[in-house]
């Protein structure tokens, strides 16, 4: 009779989506296969680039598979990855973007330690390019992750009120349960902006949410990052107003926020969504966002002054225009 092998599952799924990121790719999934934990898969999702062919990364080890997708969004290839995905846990990494020595291992050990834990995230370091546009070597930048790191505790626990109130889960950096993702359904599709934020949102109501002690990986800021990627709606303010709605500003652990906090909260996105808009000139939607932050009595003065400001561009401008026909 022949004897029939089984073989385990690995521990940890890896999940990379990409969309024409040649250039930084190969960093990426190297920082990836390079870490001391080495009982994971690395699932690169291929959403619709025309770049590469990505499929090479599958002879750099077996451990890693390539899924290509027709361009359906980031929120779709981490959905796909995450339902082929094998492993105990889940972690993502942007393309772009490259973990530190160690940080797998700290993690996967944080959460043998802590079994009321559902994530697992940590910092990260803005890697911004030089004059040139060229970006320092990332060793320059990245520390050992210690496999014992302990939590920072002003940013664990449950954090669904932290959440609400601005703190920021950076995607490469965390690792989930698989539970999470079997109770959450993964990111919603129909989202074009803050679809992470809502997934720790709904995460952070489940169980808790702890973060290690220091930075894990390197964000890198170019041109195509999300950073500057602005839309003429918030979809933060959108967002928190739902989260309201469905869940209240209340958490498990008794924690409350009060309505007027909550509306500072929101004034606070308006102000940082017209802020954002008024230097990019897009006046309009400056002028309405800034609106909405002294409906919320947030920061009153400064909005008002920011509106004048509006108000003087776009008569400047109709002067401008005047004057141009005329001639």
């Amino acid at each position: 009779m022949r004897e029939t092998i089984s073989i385990a599952p690995p521990v940890v799924s890896v999940i990379i989506p990409v969309k024409n990121c040649r250039q930084y790719i190969d960093q990426a999934v190297q920082s990836v296969l390079s870490q001391s934990y080495q009982d994971f898969e690395l699932i690169v999702v291929d959403d619709g680039s025309d770049d590469d062919d990505y499929t090479r990364l599958m002879s750099v080890d077996p451990r890693v598979k390539v899924i290509r997708l027709a361009g359906f969004g980031v929120s779709r290839a981490r959905n796909v990855g995450m339902g082929i995905a094998l492993g105990k846990y889940m972690a993502f990494l942007d393309a772009d973007d490259v973990w530190f020595p160690g940080k797998l291992e700290a993690q996967v050990n944080y959460f043998d330690s802590h079994p009321e834990v559902g994530v697992v995230f940590g910092g990260f370091i803005r890697w911004l390019p030089e004059d040139n546009g060229s970006f320092r070597p990332a060793t320059e930048l990245m520390n050992f992750v210690p496999r014992d790191t302990g939590c920072d505790p002003d940013r664990s626990g449950w954090l669904y009120l932290r959440l609400m109130n601005g703190l920021l889960v950076g995607m490469n950096t965390a690792v989930i349960r698989r539970s999470i993702y079997e109770s959450i359904g993964g990111f919603n599709e129909s989202m074009r902006q803050a679809e992470d934020y809502d997934f720790w949102l709904k995460a952070s109501r489940l169980m808790q949410m702890h973060s290690l002690a220091g930075p894990v990986a390197l964000y890198r800021i170019h041109s195509a990052s999300a950073m500057h990627r602005l839309a003429s709606e918030s979809g933060l303010a959108s967002l928190l107003r739902s989260a309201r709605l469905r869940w209240g500003l209340s958490q498990s652990d008794g924690q409350t926020m009060s309505v007027h906090q909550f509306s500072q909260r929101l004034g606070s996105v308006y102000f940082d969504h017209g802020y954002s808009h008024y230097w990019q000139g897009s006046l309009a939607v400056a002028h309405k966002a800034f609106a909405h932050s002294i409906g919320h009595r947030y920061r009153v003065v400064k909005s008002f002054a920011y509106l004048a400001m509006i108000c003087a561009l776009v008569l400047k401008r109709k002067i401008f225009q005047k004057i141009h026909i005329g001639g």
